[in-house]
């Protein structure tokens, strides 16, 4: 395979529908990921300081199962990343790169990309799930407010995409 070669996305598409058929039928929920970050945060903040991540309401309902890997969406998460890395390297497109536009530092690109990513997370709890969780197992099952997310997730992108491709050229 040559170096920067991507996975068709149909084989991809219907990977992803298989796993995401496989988790409703062994786990019995769907995909989602940023609740693995909750789940890890909450422990996090237990060890650091109890009472306070026991007085805080959000944290509370993660807090009773004692160690994060009690709970199965943080192996979703672990195998997410050894699967895209695996992927990366089977596709011989592994490696560290810092995209960005000509204008922009390498600094700048790092902290515009870091608010992006806690801006992204804090929605993402806020919506009561990010993108795979909303989108496609609410999209899977059916459910009204994942087709609406995902129709506004695309019209929301096209908008963000023209607005902001002057920063990109």
């Amino acid at each position: 395979m040559e170096k920067n070669s991507f996975w068709s996305p149909y084989v991809s598409g219907i990977g992803l529908g298989l796993t995401l058929l496989a988790t409703f039928y062994v786990i019995g929920k769907g995909l989602g990921a940023s609740s693995a970050f909750s789940i890890v945060s909450a422990v996090a903040a237990q060890k650091i300081d109890p009472e306070y991540a026991g007085s805080l309401k959000y944290f509370s309902r993660y807090l009773g199962g004692g160690s994060p890997l009690r709970d199965w969406i943080v192996f979703e998460l672990i195998g997410l990343f050894i699967g895209a890395l695996t992927g990366a390297l089977a596709g011989r497109s592994f490696g560290l790169k810092l995209d960005r536009p000509s204008h922009m530092t390498g600094g700048m690109r790092i902290f515009t990309a870091l608010t992006g990513g806690v801006l992204l997370g804090f929605a993402a709890r806020l919506a009561r799930g990010c993108t795979s969780g909303v989108a496609l197992t609410g999209g899977a099952q059916m459910a009204l407010a994942g087709w609406v997310f995902v129709m506004a997730m695309f019209v929301s992108g096209f908008i963000f995409a023209a607005l902001f491709r002057r920063l990109w050229s």
